[in-house]
């Protein structure tokens, strides 16, 4: 991956273990056929084309709310201690699922 679009992109998602994730999700959906919501040239790897989809503001992504979660999965959403806790602390929390859609 190229240096300079790391760099771009990291300023656009603001956390860079994020960017990793968001990457790492949209590689794995373009390795298994999605296609590039860019224009792509032959030299261009999968991470140059989901960072510059990130550059280009062509993906978006949500970070699930422990009640979204509990709804995709089926199940009630229960309260959970931890959470009030980090909440009480203000700690960020990390989320479970990373969601990527295009922004067409």
């Amino acid at each position: 991956m190229k240096v300079e679009l790391i760099e771009k992109a990291a300023q656009i998602v603001g956390d860079n273990q994020l960017l990793v994730n968001i990457v790492s999700k949209r590689v794995q959906q373009l390795n298994h056929g999605s296609d590039p919501f860019i224009v792509t040239t032959p030299e261009m790897q999968c991470g140059d084309i989901a960072l510059t989809e990130i550059i280009e503001g062509k993906i978006t992504w949500h970070e699930m709310t422990p009640e979204e979660l509990a709804a995709s999965r089926g199940e009630a959403a229960e309260a959970d201690p931890f959470t009030e806790l980090a909440e009480a602390a203000a700690a960020p929390m990390e989320p479970d699922t990373l969601t990527i859609t295009p922004d067409l």
